[in-house]
């Protein structure tokens, strides 16, 4: 998939694309979308670097349950 965005948009947001596939990544995790390896291929990241934006955070990396729509899949 091809995201396209506006790059003034990005320009005054003051982020990378680098930034910005992480704080996707941050996002999607926190709000149980995808899982923790998806979100570290999401930002292109080693596990570490994840980690550590979460915990900047506040969003926590440990004991977190499996989006729901994996749950229904798995029962």
């Amino acid at each position: 998939m091809k995201l396209e965005l506006s790059d003034e948009v990005i320009h005054r947001a003051e982020v990378t694309a680098k930034e910005l596939r992480l704080l996707l990544a941050v996002q999607l995790y926190a709000d149980h979308q995808i899982d923790y390896h998806d979100a570290c291929r999401l930002a292109e990241v080693v596990p570490a670097v994840l980690d550590r934006e979460m915990t900047r955070r506040g969003v926590s990396v440990l004991c977190y349950p499996p989006p729901m729509r994996q749950l229904r899949k798995a029962g």
